[in-house]
């Protein structure tokens, strides 16, 4: 039966903005949100407007020192060394009104995380969301504050005692994963390219969790040029079972869309039939508790606005249209493919052991 799902968006999102020529370029946003009034998807969506975070929840998360430093960097002629708290010149460079747009986003994630608490939604899909590698000291990879770990963090605090996360980035969730590194109420699942080959150059099978959560952890690392036979076995072999150990009580979803062939930033070849499967499966294995659904990375804007359009159409159980999907396919090197199989077996004996499974 379809869920109850809203979809928070405000075009005050696109206040994140960290420059012209910078490959985050939030119009995609936009664009989904259009795209959904286009289709008439708003009769069975409920759009709702974000709010900013509340201070004392990003407390919980960043540090004090941290959060000084971004509501001072966001005013010109700061002047701050800003060096060693990750803010610019480079992959994430403040800018003027930083703090409040960088609040609103985070801010939409502890909505959706709220709404789905309440019972009137059964899922609530923030599309500015999946920031996933700002850690709590630092801005990291084009994110400021990590709005994953803060709604993680709303629904720990009103008494849920698991709460899993799975991302399907193309990256490694790093920063969601350092945040909950010693938690076990938090079980984080990231599968991605490589960190051999691709930025941030974590999330091997072999981080499993901190010393006071071991196990809370699971990576499961891709090849370069992996399709969507590989990618759908890794997904397949971890994903049921580890949702089936856990038992989780929440589910927070970070849905990337740049593991798709299109995306310049790297080096999978997932189209959007096998992504679009993925999803589909994890908002059926979180069918009966709450699914707080986020973005992430994406840098094909056009791919972008085809794949979470679709992601949001399928939180509610509406209609996808054939068009959303691709039109062409990548053509994969067969020799390609069977390296990024034995390579992707290798990561999943070793997680197997680590776990124990």
């Amino acid at each position: 039966m379809p869920r109850p799902t809203a979809f928070l968006y405000t075009d005050d999102f696109l206040a994140y903005d960290l420059g012209g020529k910078h490959p985050l370029q939030q119009r995609r946003l936009q664009l989904v949100d259009r795209k959904l009034a286009s289709l008439g998807a708003f009769g069975g969506i409920s759009r709702l407007t974000p709010t900013p975070v509340e201070e004392g929840l990003l407390g919980r998360v960043h540090t004090a020192e941290y959060l000084e430093i971004v509501q001072r960097a966001s005013t010109p002629g700061h002047g701050l060394d800003l060096s060693r708290f990750g803010l610019g010149p480079g992959d994430t460079p403040a800018f003027p009104g930083m703090w409040d747009a960088s609040r609103l986003y985070a801010g939409g994630s502890v909505d959706a995380a709220k709404c789905t608490l309440s019972g009137e939604f059964g899922i609530a899909f923030n599309v500015a969301g999946g920031l996933h590698h700002a850690h709590p000291w630092k801005a990291y990879g084009f994110c400021v504050f990590n709005d994953l770990a803060l709604a993680i963090t709303t629904f720990l605090d009103a008494g849920l005692e698991r709460v899993m996360y799975v991302d399907i980035d193309v990256h490694h969730g790093d920063g969601v994963q350092v945040c909950h590194w010693d938690d076990p109420r938090v079980l984080t699942l990231s599968l991605h390219e490589s960190g051999r080959w691709l930025f941030p150059g974590t999330g091997s099978s072999e981080e499993t969790g901190g010393k006071s959560a071991p196990g809370s952890a699971i990576n499961v690392p891709y090849a370069p040029y992996s399709g969507d036979e590989v990618w759908w076995h890794g997904f397949e072999s971890v994903v049921p079972e580890a949702f089936a150990r856990f038992q989780p009580q929440a589910l927070v979803l970070q849905l990337g869309a740049d593991a798709h062939f299109a995306d310049p930033l790297a080096h999978l070849e997932v189209t959007s039939r096998t992504w679009l499967r993925a999803v589909e499966k994890l908002l059926e294995l979180g069918k009966d508790i709450p699914v707080v659904v986020t973005g992430g990375g994406g840098y094909n804007i056009a791919t972008v606005e085809r794949l979470w359009t679709l992601v949001a159409l399928s939180c509610a159980g509406l209609p996808c249209p054939e068009d959303l999907h691709d039109t062409e396919t990548p053509t994969l090197d067969a020799e390609q493919q069977r390296t990024a199989r034995t390579y992707l077996d290798s990561q999943l004996f070793v997680l197997q052991g680590a776990l124990r499974w």
